[in-house]
């Protein structure tokens, strides 16, 4: 192969690579695996922890689901480090993070998956149609 042929082919590879990164740092193009579940396919699910992402008010007056963890969203950076130092956690736990159906959960499970949580899930509705028989 000549050399202008071989610049030509090295320029197109680097100019891929460039959008590529754009992409993913732009949110264009993600590279993260889809991290929502739907109820009817969690309530069947065995989760170590139980993440409720919602405001200690809206946990009052609306209710949780039976032992799970209450973190606001602001707060789990700090907060999950702490849990696995307590014991309730590891980096191999199955993880389930709920709000009210907003993307507080997404947003919160994206977190711990960039944070090394592989088994991370979030629901996409409200809790309590994971409960016994709601749908």
């Amino acid at each position: 192969m000549k050399t202008g042929h071989v610049l030509i082919l090295l320029t197109v590879v680097v100019i891929i690579g460039i959008v590529y990164m754009v992409q993913i740092r732009s949110g264009l193009f993600s590279t993260l695996p889809s991290l929502e579940i739907q109820p009817e396919e969690a309530k069947f699910k065995r989760f170590g922890l139980i993440i409720d992402v919602r405001s200690p008010k809206e946990r009052e007056e609306l209710g949780f689901y039976p032992n799970s963890i209450p973190i606001a969203i602001q707060d789990l950076l700090k907060e999950i480090p702490e849990l696995i130092g307590s014991g309730l956690s590891s980096k191999t736990t199955s993880i389930l993070v709920y709000d009210n159906g907003d993307r507080r959960a997404h947003i919160a499970a994206e977190m711990l998956y960039d944070m090394g949580y592989q088994k991370v899930r979030y629901l996409s509705t409200s809790y309590d149609r994971m409960l016994p028989g709601r749908s």
